[in-house]
């Protein structure tokens, strides 16, 4: 029979792997050279991939059978479709390989093992096929984390109880084991234990083979120590490290072993991650190896409550044995003192007492200054779009970033650039784009068709004209961000109709406020201003007008120009009336949230069309079940720049899942800070679900706005009782609070965090919701802070009756150390 593709396939038809192995041997050289150049074409033509992936283990014998060099057997073996090691029949592959006298066997496993990527999940099989060839060739693998991934996953095959025998009988233990220690993040792939015939065990199996390994002598235990300790010093992610701190237990070292790698672990209590620090403690402690004086202050500055303890403890001790050097540790354990937890103050206090009775009192610190909130920053807007190039490249800009400086500038460049060159430089990027899943872009390529003189689809004109007429209507407008959507369908309709040199409502600073000295200038150059362009004009101005700008305003002709002066000479937009609202769930009546209401205040005919679909909000009873916020919260916050009150109401849904939730996203809560117009519920218990968000960025973003806005009167005041409603049932969680108030004393608002927590805590008081603890310890240090800078707390209602309860409790203890706090100051 000849060595033909066609025979090659009945073989795999019958599944022949003996018949086709015996062609192959009996072939001629030429023949075989002819044969793999069709298996060749086969690869690299077309061929079903399937298929030959299916029939992967034929192809093999074929590539063993008729391949000249390890190099070309290996570039076909590694290939996608025949990347099936774990069908390659190796006794088959094997005979074929001694028949031919190939001494390139082990270099060609060798080749095989390079190709193995950390990444790839490879059966235990396929690594079986691999170490074959080594062994045959009497070659070792190459030490890449592929290949000692694969090794450890191929040692873990099958029962735990077996792993160290697995371990004993592999060639490459003393290979590939200090590799395990070497490669960053391997430590994170070694296999958990697993079942072991009743339960599943999630723990490692490896470092206690390895232990028993060292107990038998099969392994150095000194070098096994030393490489898990460096591998500790070395640090990784905390995943990674487990394994190595579960060998590290195993090992468990004794004290000469500890001593003789004191520096290393005097660095991992000094520095390391809080478990890998604990292992150091607790093995220095069992070891009697107290580290330099210099490693424990680094220890007491450390921020976990639990390792500072346990040292100064330990430090306590010490000095008690050692009276020589009780002064030195003293003055160490002074650093703890700067701990913000009230328990380690005391400790280390009780520590100075002890041992430094006649020590020179510190002089004291200078008192703190009053809080100033951050200046605001309102950039004005960068340049307007200069170039149809220039414009192409926001328009793919907007597409990953729809942000709303963006699209004002692009709305302003449709309006007012030349149409030169807008076909050549716009309809290129219309076509080679990703334009799914953006609500704003059939309107906005509309536009551009249009102003570039291409076609558009009339539908989508339609579409647009419909949402224009009926503009006014409160279910085309879900949030005042709904109004660019608005202004772009407007501007897709009137572009060709009604064009104008410049649109009225781009704004003048990033917040989205406009100049009215600017919008008088560009009034004065518009002849017919479009509706919706002008509205947004007018929400976007100050409350106040100089008399100059206002005296311009009166000067104007026409319905429009008479509208934009009585707009500033009345004030714009009048507030609306904020009401609380609880809404509950009734699958869940514990779960609830507060939002806010709306109503229109205004009573005159004044009001603007658009005004009734911003001002007007009425929450339903039920919580909404999950966030699903449709806008950007830039876009929002700039359609009305000077009425921070509304914007908050409308996102308060949002804001509170990022407290109720674990949503994400706060950046709103800045851009509030940043706004203009008077502060009322809905702001308050924006940044009070801020302060109790669940991602930390978020947090962040809280506690910004808060010391942005916590110079208003009143506004800390607001907060906390927002605070002490949601944080009495747990709505809210003061641990996030906590933290985020914490940073925001830290950053010199320690007045304004008292005069907050002093109207939230008789709300906590009557329930003691979990966290509360931590609360009081921070209203204890501000009101100590406040102390010093001769300013009088007042009196906590319900504190006094908690302090005075019996136990030992730390609620009680933190209640009782505020109230002495309070008598003190």
């Amino acid at each position: 029979m000849l060595l033909t593709t066609v025979a090659f396939d009945r073989f795999v038809r019958e599944d022949d792997s003996g018949g086709l192995t015996a062609l192959l041997l009996a072939s001629e050289e030429p023949a075989r050279r002819s044969f793999l150049a069709r298996i060749e074409e086969r690869l690299t033509d077309g061929f079903p991939p399937h298929v030959i992936r299916e029939a992967a283990g034929f192809y093999a014998l074929a590539v063993i059978g008729c391949a000249p060099s390890a190099a070309r057997a290996a570039a076909l073996l590694g290939r996608g479709e025949l990347r099936q090691w774990h069908i390659v029949p190796i006794t088959r592959f094997l005979e074929i390989a001694r028949a031919r006298q190939l001494d390139w066997v082990g270099d060609l496993g060798v080749r095989l093992a390079k190709r193995i990527r950390a990444g790839e999940l490879l059966l235990s099989a396929e690594w079986d096929f691999v170490v074959a060839l080594l062994d045959e060739g009497k070659a070792d693998p190459p030490v890449t984390e592929g290949v000692v991934l694969a090794w450890l996953r191929s040692v873990h095959h099958g029962r735990p109880s077996a792993l160290p025998r697995r371990l004993r009988a592999s060639r490459f233990l003393d290979l590939l084991l200090p590799a395990v220690f070497a490669i960053d993040g391997l430590g994170s792939q070694i296999p958990a234990a697993g079942w072991d015939g009743t339960t599943w065990d999630p723990v490692p199996a490896l470092p206690a083979a390895l232990a028993r390994l060292t107990a038998e002598g099969r392994l150095d235990r000194a070098a096994l120590l030393a490489a898990t300790i460096d591998r500790l010093v070395r640090g990784d992610r905390p995943a990674a490290l487990r394994p190595f701190v579960l060998l590290h237990d195993a090992l468990a070292p004794a004290a000469a072993e500890v001593a003789a790698h004191l520096p290393s672990y005097a660095t991992l209590l000094a520095s390391a991650p809080s478990p890998i620090a604990g292992l150091a403690q607790r093995t220095l402690r069992a070891a009697g190896c107290l580290p330099g004086l210099d490693v424990s202050a680094d220890v007491l500055a450390r921020p976990e409550k639990g390792l500072v303890k346990a040292q100064l403890t330990w430090l306590d001790r010490a000095a008690r044995a050692d009276p020589s050097q009780a002064a030195a540790i003293a003055g160490v354990a002074a650093v703890a003192l700067r701990s913000p937890v009230l328990d380690i103050q005391e400790q280390a206090g009780a520590l100075i007492a002890r041992y430094r009775p006649l020590a020179p009192p510190a002089a004291p610190a200078p008192p703190p200054a009053a809080f100033r909130a951050p200046p605001s920053t309102r950039a004005v807007m960068p340049p307007p779009i200069g170039t149809a190039a220039e414009l192409a490249e926001e328009y793919v800009a907007v597409l990953r970033d729809p942000s709303a400086v963006r699209w004002e500038r692009i709305l302003a460049a449709l309006v007012s650039l030349p149409p030169d060159g807008f076909r050549e430089t716009l309809e290129p990027v219309l076509t080679r784009n990703d334009r799914s899943g953006h609500r704003h872009i059939p309107a906005l390529d509309k536009a551009i068709r249009a102003r570039a003189g291409l076609p558009f689809d009339p539908d989508v004109e339609q579409r647009m004209l419909a949402l224009v007429e009926h503009a006014w209507s409160q279910a085309f407008v879900e949030t005042p961000a709904d109004i660019l959507t608005l202004r772009l369908a407007e501007l897709a309709v009137q572009l060709t109709r009604s064009p104008i040199p410049v649109l009225l409502a781009t704004p003048t600073h990033v917040t989205g406020s406009l100049d009215p000295a600017v919008l008088i200038d560009r009034l004065a150059r518009v002849e017919t201003p479009w509706e919706l362009d002008f509205q947004q004009a007018l929400l976007r101005l100050p409350r106040v007008a100089e008399p100059a700008v206002l005296a311009r305003a009166e000067a104007l002709t026409g319905p429009h120009g008479r509208r934009l002066a009585t707009w500033l000479r009345t004030g714009g937009l009048p507030d609306p009336v904020s009401t609380r609202r609880e809404q509950r769930s009734r699958q869940s009546p514990g779960d609830r949230r507060l939002v806010v209401d709306l109503e229109s205040s205004r009573a005159d005919p004044g009001r603007i069309l658009l005004e009734d679909a911003v001002v007007t909000l009425t929450r339903p009873a039920e919580p909404r079940s999950r966030s699903r916020r449709s806008y950007r919260p830039d876009v929002l916050a700039t359609a009305l720049p000077h009425h921070r009150e509304v914007v908050a109401a409308w996102a308060l849904p949002d804001l509170a899942a990022l407290a109720d939730q674990d949503a994400r996203d706060a950046s709103l809560l800045p851009l509030l800070a940043d706004a203009e117009g008077p502060l009322g519920p809905a702001t308050a218990l924006a940044v009070t679900y801020g302060l109790g968000a669940r991602h930390t960025p978020d947090r962040v973003a809280a506690v910004d706005a808060f010391l942005s806005l916590c110079s208003s009167p009143g506004f800390p005041a607001a907060v906390g009782t927002e605070l002490g409603d949601l944080g009495s049932d747990g709505t809210i969680k003061l641990t996030r609070v906590t933290e985020a108030l914490t940073e925001a004393h830290h950053a010199g608002a320690t007045a304004e965090v008292w005069h907050l927590l002093a109207t939230a805590l008789p709300h906590l008081l009557t329930t003691t919701p979990h966290g509360l603890p931590a609360l009081l310890e921070l209203a204890t240090t501000t009101v100590t802070a406040l102390s010093e800078r001769a300013t009088i707390p007042a009196d906590v209602p319900g504190l006094a009756a908690l302090a005075r309860r019996p136990g030992g409790s730390r609620l009680l203890r933190e209640a009782r150390r505020l109230q002495a706090a309070l008598e003190r100051a």
